[in-house]
């Protein structure tokens, strides 16, 4: 059995199936650029230094006080990307967000009526991606899972207790691949709650 977090506080007799986080890699760009922006700002220093009459301190304080934006950035991205955790129980999603503050949103499996995997060209070479939530009569995204190791294996789950599994074909026409129907079936559960939203409006009128 999979252990709940102290944040989240369950109903009687729901049960954890799934506990994850995205990937602490994510905030590599950002290291990395603030990186090579204070590697610069050393060098604009010590080039400085040499060039000019100017103390010592004056070039090495403006590059001190350049680097710390790069540095504040890189360090509030490692924070909200620690800061976020997802659960996924046999009754809902959570996903819980906050580096102060503690903010968590839940979305009920029963609601859930749509479920599409993303991933960009570096997630297909190294297996991660974003796993979306949306409830019936939505108009996007109720939920993400963001930047997931083994997004698939949490697709699944959801179809698995959403049901899913049961009102989607086994595998994709021939000639379609995967990533191509979850589109398509995302786009048509998109247009079937528009038509939705529109026949009540004509009723409500």
């Amino acid at each position: 059995m999979v252990s709940h977090p102290d944040w989240l506080s369950l109903d009687a007799g729901e049960t954890v199936v799934w506990r994850g986080a995205p990937r602490v890699r994510r905030v590599l760009p950002s290291a990395v650029a603030a990186a090579l922006w204070i590697a610069l700002l050393v060098a604009g220093a010590a080039v400085a230094v040499r060039a000019t009459t100017l103390p010592t301190l004056v070039p090495v304080g403006a590059a001190v006080l350049f680097a710390v934006p790069a540095v504040a950035a890189a360090a509030t991205t490692y924070l909200r990307t620690v800061n976020v955790e997802y659960v996924l129980t046999d009754r809902n999603c959570y996903r819980k967000r906050g580096v102060l503050s503690t903010r968590v949103t839940r979305v009920g499996l029963a609601n859930v009526q749509r479920t599409a995997l993303q991933k960009n060209v570096w997630g297909n070479l190294f297996d991660y991606g974003t796993v979306s939530l949306s409830t019936a009569g939505s108009e996007g995204v109720d939920l993400r899972f963001t930047d997931l190791d083994d997004p698939e294996t949490v697709r699944d789950e959801l179809n698995r207790l959403t049901g899913a599994d049961e009102r989607r074909p086994s595998r994709p026409p021939a000639g379609l691949n995967a990533a191509t129907a979850d589109a398509l079936r995302t786009e048509f559960g998109a247009l079937r709650a528009a038509a939705e939203r529109l026949d009540r409006e004509v009723s409500d009128g």
